[in-house]
């Protein structure tokens, strides 16, 4: 165990980290919305953005429904694993975790939703494992997308910002690092190994075994976070219409591009772990990918609006349903022993 002195030096530098990167793309975001454009004759500012209430609204919505297929998945493996829950707990407890992971160190929000299911008989431990392999997951279909995309088509880098001047790695191989990092340890064998090790002492003290993951697990995951991120595509191409002035016509094309653009961002600001959900890497990176769409002050100031659009409607959908306690009489949390788990496909 570790002394209480480096515990808190450790904790200091992920803060010292976390400002300094939030320092500098701030400093590149002022930069941008301080730039004049077509739009205004004098110098513009932030506050001269005419915004469009209604494509925010839809940009939260749609946001909402881009979570949905991970929560479900979530579920799914809970049931897979011998803990099946219900549809509204499961999503219940994932979009409320979602508020969790704004903690530097992203682990707040699988603590959040393990707490929340434990009332219906999921034992802390278990639901860890399953949000370690739905994040995964998630991660490892949001860099497959990305990269599928700019493979066929590349991102027009347009009015690159001043940090990225020098920016000569195309995304497309970017995105296959990342798929290797997200994805390898979501295959069966290296994942059933690694929640071996994580378990092996909790399942000496609880008397229990999770099952092995198998392939088909790992294809239903990919397969529904990849509706997903196509989803949160079209919760950006709204921003867009919310935020930027005579934006060209919507085509599969353009949501291609955005959903490569903000399954790519996330998947790096999540890689970026003294990053709060990618506070500040995910904006600048949308900056740079989204630049083609319009004046660099506007992508710029649809990143930041991204950002609070979809945490108020996180804090929405959370405080909507936090008072509503899932239907039904939980189950006393299975703490002693799994009889015949159902097996993962």
């Amino acid at each position: 165990m570790k002394p209480p002195w480096k515990r808190w030096l450790m904790r200091g530098v992920k803060l010292v980290l976390a400002l300094v990167i939030l320092f500098f793309v701030g400093w590149q975001f002022k930069h941008d919305l301080e730039q004049p454009d077509k739009h205004d004759l004098e110098r513009p500012n932030l506050f001269k953005i005419e915004l469009r209430p209604g494509w925010l609204l839809a940009s939260g919505g749609l946001y909402l429904v881009g979570v949905f297929p991970a929560a479900w998945f979530w579920r799914h493996l809970h049931g897979n694993f011998g803990f099946p829950i219900s549809l509204y707990a499961a999503i219940r407890a994932h979009y409320i975790g979602q508020l969790g992971k704004y903690v530097p160190g992203k682990a707040m929000a699988v603590l959040i939703r393990s707490e929340l299911v434990h009332p219906c008989g999921v034992p802390y431990s278990v639901s860890i494992i399953v949000s370690f392999y739905e994040v995964f997951s998630g991660m490892a279909a949001g860099a497959l997308v990305a990269a599928v995309i700019y493979l066929v088509q590349p991102p027009s880098l347009n009015e690159l910002p001043t940090l990225a001047a020098g920016l000569e790695g195309h995304p497309l191989w970017i995105g296959l690092v990342l798929i290797g990092v997200c994805g390898i340890p979501l295959l069966p064998g290296v994942f059933n190994f690694v929640v071996a090790r994580l378990t092996a002492r909790i399942q000496a003290v609880e008397l229990y075994r999770l099952p092995p993951v198998r392939f088909g697990t790992l294809m239903a995951g990919l397969l529904t976070s990849a509706l997903g991120w196509w989803a949160q595509g079209l919760s950006v191409w709204a921003m867009l219409q919310a935020v930027v002035p005579d934006l060209p016509a919507f085509t599969f094309s353009s949501w291609a591009q955005c959903t490569a653009g903000i399954a790519f961002s996330n998947v790096a600001g999540f890689l970026i772990l003294v990053a709060p959900a990618g506070l500040g890497v995910r904006e600048y990176l949308l900056r740079i990918l989204l630049s083609s769409f319009g004046p660099g002050k506007y992508i710029a100031a649809s990143a930041i609006l991204l950002r609070l659009d979809w945490i108020i409607a996180e804090a929405c959908f959370a405080a909507a349903t936090y008072w509503c306690q899932p239907a039904g009489n939980p189950r006393e949390p299975a703490g002693s022993s799994i009889s015949n788990p159902q097996t993962p496909r």
